[in-house]
């Protein structure tokens, strides 16, 4: 009787994670299959699950004419940019939050808090005047700039918690041999919280790439990202959900990438300091 009953509860379990697992696979195989299906078939219900391939939206989106191809790389660019950026500043910040007792340090954390609860179209008129003003309005530098409003804020909070979790008698025994600061940041410090700054890179990489708010205003012809290229099938004769799909799925394909290759230091640094011994 007892065999049956864990038999029952591990079948039942299986189904609820095979129900959770299509709550959240099942949006994105629906948008790969839009993105090849034929037209005729978008909205046809019931859904047709057989169909013989449609590869012209994606053929049209990223080879003939492509447009959105360039898009892709500006993309890359922009997120690139903005992680290589975001690193120098965040890192030290979060240290001296860590460890200094500076005055009015719990407002500081409050205000980096605000920033990323602030809606970024806030930001829009004030950033657009301003990079007019400085002359780098259409350029990758003005988008990677800006783009720091989100992510300095989020890597500094998150990479505070990290360091927290190292203990401090290790750079006490550093200082007495004679190790000064920059030393214990690049020699000590930073090994140990490497899988919280990889994590930290990811997630400030998926803010830049996800981002469209900035290079909506930001951005010229020549370095508009693949969110805003996307735009552009929305229009007043109607709705290429084909073109939009291809463009969504190509956009999707670095940030899960990213995470499947890097998997082992998500995990590694979701769970740094959580046990203690």
């Amino acid at each position: 009787m007892e065999g049956t009953e864990s038999t029952t509860g591990r079948l039942l379990g299986l189904a609820a994670m095979v129900l959770l697992l299509l709550v959240f696979i099942g949006p994105i195989l629906w948008f790969v299959l839009l993105a090849i299906r034929p037209a005729e078939t978008y909205f046809a219900m019931p859904p047709v699950l057989s169909f013989t391939p449609n590869w012209e939206s994606i053929r049209y989106t990223f080879f003939d004419p492509g447009n959105n191809a360039p898009q892709l790389g500006n993309s890359l660019i922009v997120a690139i940019g903005a992680v290589a950026l975001n690193l120098p500043f965040s890192f030290p910040a979060a240290y001296a939050l860590s460890r200094y007792k500076i005055r009015g340090r719990k407002h500081i954390m409050l205000w980096y808090l605000g920033l990323l609860m602030a809606p970024p179209v806030a930001f829009l008129i004030p950033y657009s005047i301003l990079a007019s003003m400085a002359g780098v309005k259409g350029t990758y530098f003005s988008m990677i700039l800006i783009s720091q409003t989100l992510t300095i804020p989020f890597s500094v909070w998150l990479m505070r918690s990290f360091i927290d979790e190292v203990p401090i008698e290790i750079e006490e025994a550093a200082r007495i041999d004679g190790a000064g600061t920059t030393t214990i940041l690049l020699k000590f410090i930073l090994p140990m919280v490497m899988p919280g700054l990889i994590v930290t890179s990811m997630f400030a990489f998926v803010f830049s790439w996800n981002n469209a708010a900035f290079p909506l205003v930001l951005a010229n012809r020549s370095t508009t990202t693949l969110p805003i290229g996307t735009l552009q099938y929305f229009g007043t004769a109607g709705v290429t959900w084909g073109f939009i799909a291809s463009a969504a799925v190509a956009a999707m394909i670095p940030p899960m990438l990213i995470f499947l290759v890097l998997d082992r230091y998500v995990v590694r640094g979701l769970t740094f300091g959580s046990v203690k011994g």
